[in-house]
């Protein structure tokens, strides 16, 4: 059984959001990502003969206590929990119907090896998964080890165990982390700065066959760094232009503006790109440095030009653009906060999100 838990009351936990470390925002029917980890999960699951079933209620809490009890017979219970929820998360395993209680419990997020102590105190039979995918956790229920292989050798994800959420967009991943050293970044939390890549054939058979069987509205490319692997996105974007007819969906990916230039963006809009997430974090020189975005101070410099240069392009280009600005990096000040916001406005509205750190110090992000 593989189980995404309730929001607390009145919030809502995406718990795909944020590199994997989940976000919490208010309101009882806020913006979640589709179930991704558990969907791989039951992929996994499925490839070795079992029948798992899915239960998502992160948006229906009131769902889980009638739902759960229920269940009989159940071998394994994997429950994804957030680092970003975790002691409200914790509470809800504690109380799961005794029915439950037997079988082997897997606890699966990203990040979870920082909180390996707090769960053990609580729960110390159960085993721990903090693997960048869930493939994972699934093999962790099924007792073996973590380890589930080579990228292209995964499954795909099981969107019929867990069903995509009512956006209908369907989340797929060229490649997985990254291997820039950002100080504030959480999307290498889950790969140990590793970037795990698929071949763009691998990717495309997955796009296909997902996009046939559920015909999501769009594809979501989950990749932080769009691009990273020059040669098999510019794969990926020749295959993706080939599509035709109902095939032909639009989609979204994120990305860095060092990794898009000229030639990427043509073969983006081409393929059926329709909306860029960009990742432009800060423009104070010092703050760049500070947090290892860039080398150096000239280095700085042609990060404001590429910054430009993507917006100015994208927009162009007729796609819809998301920069994304931090607030309260290291050495960042109100009036350079302020300039960037002014100065990417003049392309896009920015979102604006608020680094918060780790209780006690600590480099690990966690907000």
């Amino acid at each position: 059984m593989l189980v995404n838990p309730p929001s607390p009351e009145g919030r809502t936990v995406n718990r795909e959001g944020f590199g994997g470390l989940g976000l919490v925002t208010s309101g009882a029917k806020g913006f979640v990502y589709p179930a991704q980890r558990l969907a791989e999960a039951a992929g996994w699951l499925r490839l070795k003969g079992r029948a798992p079933v899915g239960l998502d209620f992160v948006l229906e809490s009131k769902r889980s206590s009638r739902a759960l009890g229920k269940a009989a017979g159940v071998e394994a219970l994997v429950v994804h929990v957030s680092s970003c929820n975790l002691a409200a998360d914790l509470d809800w395993v504690e109380a799961v119907p005794e029915s439950l209680r037997t079988a082997r419990l897997v606890l699966t997020g990203v990040g979870l090896g920082h909180h390996e102590s707090v769960v053990a105190e609580r729960f110390p039979d159960a085993i721990l998964d903090h693997g960048p995918t869930g493939y994972s956790a699934a093999r962790r229920a099924l007792g073996e080890d973590g380890d589930p292989g080579a990228p292209d050798s995964w499954p795909h994800a099981c969107w019929e165990t867990m069903p995509l959420v009512r956006s209908r967009r369907l989340p797929v991943y060229h490649g997985r982390g990254c291997t820039y050293g950002c100080a504030y970044c959480p999307y290498v939390v889950g790969t140990d700065g590793r970037h795990l890549v698929r071949s763009a054939e691998r990717v495309m058979d997955e796009v296909m066959t997902q996009s046939r069987r559920h015909r999501p509205k769009r594809l979501v490319f989950r990749d932080p760094a769009f691009g990273l692997d020059a040669e098999g996105t510019r794969e990926l974007l020749e295959l993706l232009t080939n599509r035709t007819g109902r095939d032909r969906l639009p989609f979204e990916v994120e990305s860095r503006p060092e990794l898009l230039p000229d030639p990427v963006l043509d073969a983006l809009a081409a393929a059926g790109c329709v909306e860029l997430k960009l990742g432009v974090e800060s423009l104070e020189p010092r703050v760049l440095v500070a947090t290892r975005r860039v080398a150096d101070e000239g280095e700085a410099a042609s990060y404001r030009e590429s910054v430009e240069r993507v917006l100015a392009g994208a927009t162009a280009r007729r796609m819809v653009v998301r920069p994304f600005l931090m607030s309260q990096l290291p050495g960042s000040t109100s009036a350079g906060e302020e300039a960037a916001r002014a100065h990417v406005a003049r392309w896009a509205p920015p979102v604006v999100k608020e680094l918060i750190g780790l209780e006690g110090g600590g480099d690990a992000p966690v907000g």
